[in-house]
């Protein structure tokens, strides 16, 4: 069972007893401790402002130092905010003012995300600082969005080598969640309270706890297993088989700008969930000028290289055929990595350029170039769009161009099972 807390004034001064002697004995070993603040809507305001005021307490009790005990934050929601970076600033006092600031978000809990910022960013394989322990202490009151995801991110955490303490709060708690994030034995990592209130009364065996973690001992890196109803029907990440070159291409000037927009949000969002970094893979963007000069309205995440994709903008000639045209000379030839072609088509092409097109689809596979053909709307004709595509299997369609995000699973789960 994990500790739940319902302390009375005797069981409070042992636990102060049990502090200071644990704090003792702990000393001057250093840590990075990085906080994971859920910040979602069924937090209120007032409550979101004592996990704030939990934090700084502990940051209170820490040794804090460039040397010493360093201190990182990032809430999350819907989104993940890096708050400040382990080792940004090694004042107590500064440190406590930049919690202060923190602000609240409101959203869904993406626990899963969080996690993967923690093993990804706070504690990078070959960027963590060495022999000390790596700590992640995760405060959520409620269950995550995606249950499977939250477990393979929580797995893939704990082969880092990171240790997880986590609060739950309050009494929509999914217990076997917080099992599956927090360290094994759950009794010394898991804590349950009734409220926010209660925060207070285990912040001191919370510090006793961490002092007691050894330094981080890093597992070879693994990639979790990722279910396919994880990928469809989630926000699970993939890796593709092997390293792969991704071009995408769209003519803006058949499509418009604001349906232009909402592909390269799409693009954006597979980049986003492609873990184009650990396959040794990129996604790159072949249109018309226009497109690049509305990209700057796009939200991008940290799944891939923004820069990449907005000078890999080209300014091309219009017309379907000539951009599929574009998408294939812009592929280089000399290079190890899968071939991935997708081309987004929004009506029915006339005889000339459909005739133009499949020649192209012809030269582009002479090349072992796999072709995806998105379809998108009414007006698209079915049976061009599958004439077009490498294989019957990769060929999508959406209603609309706001729908695509339907698409996204399958496109991803197609590209990561590529050989």
């Amino acid at each position: 069972m994990a500790a739940t807390v319902g302390l009375g004034g005797i069981a409070l001064f042992v636990l102060w007893i049990s502090f200071t002697n644990g704090h003792k004995d702990c000393g001057n070993k250093p840590a990075d401790i990085e906080f994971v603040l859920d910040s979602s809507g069924s937090i209120l305001y007032k409550d979101f402002r004592k996990q704030l005021i939990f934090t700084q307490n502990l940051v209170d009790i820490f040794d804090v130092g460039a040397n010493k005990t360093r201190i990182g934050l990032v809430s999350f929601s819907t989104k993940v905010i890096p708050e400040f970076a382990l080792g940004e600033d090694n004042d107590k006092l500064e440190i406590k003012l930049k919690v202060e600031t923190v602000k609240y978000q409101g959203g869904r809990t993406n626990t899963g995300e969080a996690l993967r910022y923690v093993r990804t960013q706070a504690f990078p394989v070959g960027g963590a600082r060495p022999n000390v322990p790596h700590i992640a202490i995760v405060l959520t009151d409620g269950m995550s969005q995606n249950l499977t995801y939250t477990e393979q991110e929580a797995a893939a955490v704990h082969a880092q080598g990171i240790t997880v303490f986590v609060i739950g709060i309050g009494n929509k708690v999914d217990e076997k969640e917080l099992k599956a994030i927090a360290s094994e034995p759950a009794d010394n990592f898991l804590f349950t309270i009734d409220s926010f209130d209660a925060l207070q009364s285990i912040k001191e065996l919370l510090a006793v706890r961490t002092c007691k973690v050894p330094p981080a001992t890093v597992a070879p890196p693994t990639q979790p297993p990722v279910s396919e109803e994880a990928i469809l029907y989630g926000d699970a990440h993939c890796s593709p088989a092997m390293p792969v070159e991704i071009k995408m291409a769209f003519d803006t000037a058949a499509i418009g700008t604001d349906n232009s927009k909402y592909i390269m949000r799409f693009i954006a969002e597979v980049s986003d969930r492609l873990n184009l970094r650990e396959s040794h893979s990129d996604v790159e963007t072949v249109t018309t000028e226009c497109a690049a000069k509305s990209l700057k309205d796009i939200t991008f995440g940290t799944g891939h290289d923004r820069n990449n994709i907005e000078q890999s903008m080209a300014d091309t000639t219009q017309g379907f055929s000539s951009t599929m045209r574009n998408l294939r000379l812009s592929f280089k030839r000399d290079n190890n990595r899968k071939k991935i072609g997708v081309m987004f088509v929004g009506e029915t092409l006339d005889a000339k350029d459909f005739n133009q097109a499949i020649r192209e689809s012809k030269r582009a596979s002479f090349m072992g170039i796999q072709l995806f053909v998105v379809g998108v709307g009414g007006r698209v004709n079915n049976r061009q769009a599958n004439f077009l595509a490498t294989r019957d299997n990769q060929v999508f369609f959406a209603t609309s161009y706001d729908s695509l995000d339907y698409i996204e699973g399958p496109l991803l789960l197609r590209i990561c099972s590529l050989t």
